[in-house]
């Protein structure tokens, strides 16, 4: 629930979203031929939230102070997580998130004004992490009666929802345990919880305590990824800023392939920054690199990549399916009018490829 002062800020952002709405397209396709940012010019500030997960682009940036190379300068807020993100988003205290698709189709389903602007990773390993102990399995009918932990309304909720429905399984087959990633781990340490549906980070650290990938979503038609959002309000006002902010991701993104491919002390220095934002260790941090690479901008305008931006099959496809299933679980009361339009136009990223960075 919003505060009563974030709520009052968060009415009068929703109003100047609905005026700023009807001009995102003509912002965004009226950008300069070249958005670079000039040399020794003042750097813009982008206030965000961030939490472990597959952004390993963003993880990367902060570890090599990348954003300079930009103009940018990033002011990561305190407390803008998990629940309290949604309200931070719409009081406009914050301009950008990382997240997955459900949470962006319950801030728009309340009015507050999201697009995708960039994908980091296909998240491969959202999955079940089983205690071996429990005799669950890849087979969703060996875990009705067993305690089962997923964050509400979370990517990982609608995966295991979708499991169990794909076998035939309602939700009630199972007890669904209500947890936040960071209790989830000491619960399963103590022996509250039979396993965890959980994305990447959070599933290498329950395996450090024991647990085992028993099921992963993408092996029965759920395709997820970890996105960045922007208020449609920033996209509007501020779409230069916008453009050099997802180039800086993407910049990131190319960096890493590169060192990863040459390995040797390149490569270590993007296990280090994963394993320092993520609290992972070296081993888990490569592991997780090689499952779910970095994403270039290329990656997002090619048809046949699951985090497509033009393709129907790609990011269209998730939101679509992740609705749906939102509206069964009665997060949201109905799918939005247009999944197309929750996805940052085309000249977005067109823009970010012209962006060049400073040296």
């Amino acid at each position: 629930m919003l505060l009563p002062t974030r709520l009052r800020s968060w009415v009068r952002n929703l109003a100047a979203g609905l005026a700023a709405a009807s001009c995102l397209t003509l912002s965004v396709e009226a950008l300069a031929a070249d958005p670079t940012p000039k040399t020794g010019g003042a750097l813009e500030v982008v206030k965000l939230a961030w939490g472990p997960g597959a952004s390993w682009d963003f993880a990367y940036a902060q570890h090599v102070d990348l954003w300079q190379r930009f103009g940018l300068k990033i002011d990561m807020v305190e407390g803008a997580n998990g629940a309290a993100l949604l309200s931070f988003l719409g009081s406009g205290e914050i301009q950008t998130a990382t997240m997955a698709p459900s949470a962006m189709i319950v801030a728009n389903s309340i009015g507050i004004n999201l697009r995708v602007v960039y994908a980091d990773a296909s998240t491969t390993k959202l999955g079940l992490y089983a205690n071996p102990a429990s005799g669950m399995t890849a087979d969703p009918k060996t875990w009705k009666g067993k305690n089962i932990g997923v964050a509400k309304n979370s990517q990982a909720d609608y995966a295991l929802r979708w499991s169990l429905q794909k076998a035939g399984l309602k939700p009630s087959d199972v007890n669904m345990v209500v947890l936040a990633p960071p209790v989830a781990v000491p619960a399963y340490q103590r022996g509250q919880i039979d396993g965890y549906y959980v994305w990447d980070v959070w599933g290498a650290r329950l395996e450090a305590s024991g647990a085992k990938l028993v099921q992963k979503a993408v092996d029965v038609g759920f395709a997820s990824s970890s996105i960045w959002t922007m208020t449609k309000e920033f996209l509007a006002a501020k779409p230069e800023v916008a453009a050099r902010y997802v180039a800086a991701l993407n910049q990131a993104n190319i960096e890493m392939r590169d060192a990863l491919a040459k390995g040797g002390a390149d490569a270590e220095v993007v296990y280090a920054a994963i394993v320092k934002a993520n609290g992972v260790d070296r081993a888990a941090a490569e592991q997780l690199l090689k499952a779910q690479p970095p994403a270039t901008l290329q990656t997002l305008l090619s048809a046949d990549s699951p985090l497509s931006f033009t393709a129907k099959s790609g990011l269209l496809a998730q939101i679509e399916q992740q609705a749906r299933i939102a509206v069964e679980a009665e997060a949201i009361k109905q799918m939005p009018p247009s999944a197309q339009e929750l996805i940052a136009p085309r000249s977005l990223l067109d823009a970010a490829l012209k962006v060049k960075p400073s040296h």
